[in-house]
């Protein structure tokens, strides 16, 4: 199984980084997944969707106008579940990360999805409780838990490891993501 994670922030002081990388580094060693793009959104600088039509009306990456469009729709189609890393800014994801969900439509539909936040007096929930309806607006299949990480500096910037718990919470995210898969994809 192909999975995708995308780091949804983009400031520059940004602090997600040992969140994003703990995901990734755990996703490496699941031997379950063929393949991890990791996407950093600052990265992929992808601009903000203006396309003359809806995303879902677009057929193909081809039909895109601009080519960020369409490699990014490209590189969405190759995935085959979604993991989410994200902040809460304002009580709510970031616009970058909302920007990169909207510019693509149909390849999200069916893909199982797991939602990990950070920061906060709530860990990011608030993020997570909208990119809930956000992600199945778009047809994306959400796994039953997201990962909140309270007060996240505790663990990440002083040098600890995550918890057993979160190891435990990551491997059951990664279980559900596998099952959703194989549900949808017989």
């Amino acid at each position: 199984m192909r999975l995708m994670i995308i780091w949804g922030s983009t400031r520059q002081e940004r602090k997600g980084g040992p969140v994003a990388y703990w995901v990734k580094s755990e996703a490496k060693q699941d031997k379950r997944f063929a393949s991890i793009d990791f996407v950093d959104l600052r990265e992929l600088n992808l601009p903000f969707y203006d396309e003359p039509v809806d995303a879902f009306s677009i057929a193909k990456p081809e039909d895109y106008r601009h080519p960020e469009g369409r490699a990014w729709a490209e590189r969405v189609i190759k995935a085959d579940a979604v993991i989410l890393v994200t902040p809460e800014y304002n009580h709510g994801p970031p616009a970058v990360l909302k920007n990169a969900l909207d510019y693509v439509g149909n390849p999200w539909i069916d893909k199982p999805v797991g939602l990990i936040s950070y920061g906060g007096r709530v860990g990011g929930a608030r993020a997570i409780e909208q990119l809930r309806s956000i992600t199945i607006e778009l047809g994306l299949v959400n796994v039953a838990n997201a990962i909140h990480f309270v007060r996240f500096a505790r663990t990440f910037e002083s040098g600890e490891e995550p918890s057993e718990a979160s190891n435990e919470s990551l491997q059951k995210m990664f279980d559900q993501l596998i099952r959703i898969h194989k549900a949808f994809h017989k």
